[in-house]
């Protein structure tokens, strides 16, 4: 009987602990989140590495922009109806 409950005794243990590293497991750290953080490290730093290090920023910066849509040009608009005088008839 004392097996049986210092076996369930280590289980719940290495549950517990399972659980626990699971909830508090950070997860993937966001590559966006310091963008301009290294932008302003590259433009500070005084070494020969620089350059690379502000193609690299400027790399992940644009990756991490969002992308708008490109607006649609004027002459593939086609209006419903024709454009009306907006001054009151005389």
């Amino acid at each position: 009987m004392t097996t049986l409950l210092r076996n369930l005794a280590i289980a719940l243990i290495v549950i517990l602990i399972t659980v626990l590293a699971w909830l508090t497991d950070p997860g993937e750290p966001d590559p966006c989140a310091t963008v301009n953080d290294d932008v302003a490290a590259t433009l500070l730093a005084d070494t020969e590495d620089s350059d690379a290090m502000m193609t690299r920023a400027l790399g992940v910066r644009a990756q991490c922009e969002p992308k708008s849509p490109a607006p649609e040009p004027e002459s593939s608009k086609q209006l419903d109806h024709p454009i009306e005088s907006e001054t009151p008839d005389q």
